[in-house]
């Protein structure tokens, strides 16, 4: 990015689940690259790896802004609990659809676009994809697959970029970017810290799942070195309202009473389930006890357990696979600041989607805004069951923002 003064907007794709150090360094960076205004795209109560989050969107919203984001925006939820794919998919067709980003700017391992940009070449080659199908008939996972495609006709250099997560979603927000032909620049940031999923902090940078576990476990206290100061004071009120943190196991029996009332024909319908697999999820809810038992039940060496659990909460919230091949048919908003506000005014002018913080006056436009509203309302109520403090139905639609 150069470094001038004419406005620059860089879109960054998040889950801040929760906000903590390495996500401030990002926006740090990216700021320091030239950027003067930040949007942030982020899953809302429900996230990539399969579940509930640890707190609630506008809350993690709140916190993201306190830190450094001028703007949030929503990944509608059959994106935001989707493969790398299609998660990268619905988020940069939320920022794409704003009109008026110039950079994208994300955090990998390798810190190199040209190795990210390489790798997502190959992945784009057709040969790649006839392996890849070639390689999953001999019972490997598709992540697997990919990478030993790629290793065969690139190399094992660029095939080593698939191995690490950060990476892995980078190559996926390039292939979005040439194919939803958005006119963003790519900027990578070098992840620095813990592994993805480490429970060993580096210093006062620790993994989003480390954080989890400590929440899950002992007291907001607990996280306080390891996040923002911003953050920790949006994180401290959230606790002393009673909404957050989402209790990890308040709804497993909700859940596992609902798939019971499956019909086979339904699992079919769900986002990203294959031929077997419908069987084989159907047969595992009848036999399990608990939600860690249908997922040890139903996954294999091919199917992953994230993309079970992905299943399992698809299936508790009713979520229809059809609604993948569709584009993502609104903008809402979770929070901002004044900044946010002129990137809001710009995109006014640009946009190609209705724009909103209010879900009721999304679902309100009817057609696929309506059907989309309606699931993120009912995922709302689920989730709020969840959480210290549980509340009424209806809380998504008459949720309030203020500019911050």
């Amino acid at each position: 990015m150069a470094n001038e003064q004419k406005k620059i907007i860089a879109g960054i794709v998040a889950e801040y689940n929760p906000f903590h150090n390495g996500h401030a360094h990002l926006i740090q960076k990216t700021r320091a690259a030239g950027a003067t205004h930040i949007v942030a795209v982020m899953s809302g109560n429900f996230v990539q790896r399969g579940g509930p989050a640890i707190a609630p969107k506008h809350v993690r919203a709140n916190a993201a802004v306190a830190c450094g984001a001028d703007l949030v925006l929503e990944l509608p939820l059959p994106w935001a609990m989707a493969t790398a794919e299609r998660f990268a998919y619905g988020a940069l067709q939320v920022l794409g659809g704003l009109g008026c980003i110039d950079v994208l700017s994300f955090g990998s391992e390798c810190g190199q676009i040209d190795q990210l940009a390489r790798a997502a070449q190959a992945v784009e080659n057709p040969y790649c994809d006839e392996y890849i199908k070639t390689l999953l008939s001999e019972g490997i996972t598709y992540a697997r697959a990919r990478q030993k495609a790629v290793e065969k006709f690139y190399g094992e250099e660029t095939a080593q970029v698939l191995s690490s997560p950060n990476n892995t979603l980078a190559v996926e927000y390039l292939r979005q970017i040439l194919r939803q032909e958005l006119p963003m620049t790519p900027f990578t940031v070098t992840r620095e810290g813990t592994e993805h999923d480490s429970t060993v902090p580096a210093s006062t940078i620790a993994a989003a799942s480390h954080l989890r576990n400590l929440l899950d476990l002992d007291s907001l206290e607990t996280i306080r070195e390891y996040v923002p100061e911003g953050a920790y004071h949006v994180y401290h009120s959230a606790v002393s309202a009673g909404m957050m943190p989402f209790q990890s196991h308040s709804l497993n029996t909700a859940v596992l009473s609902s798939l019971r009332c499956m019909t086979l024909e339904q699992f079919s319908s769900l986002p990203d389930i294959s031929e077997g697999l419908d069987n084989r999820l159907y047969d595992g809810v009848r036999a399990a006890v608990s939600v860690d038992e249908l997922l040890n039940l139903v996954k294999t060496k091919r199917y992953t357990l994230s993309r079970i659990r992905r299943l399992v909460w698809n299936a508790y919230l009713q979520v229809d696979g059809a609604l993948l091949s569709q584009p993502v048919p609104y903008i809402r908003v979770l929070s901002f600041n004044k900044q946010g506000l002129e990137i809001l005014t710009a995109a006014n002018k640009t946009t190609r989607l209705p724009v909103s913080h209010s879900l009721a006056k999304l679902r309100d436009r009817g057609g696929l805004c309506q059907t989309l509203a309606q699931l993120e309302g009912h995922a709302a109520d689920l989730y709020a069951l969840g959480l210290p403090v549980a509340l009424p139905c209806g809380s998504d639609f008459t949720q309030k923002i203020s500019v911050r």
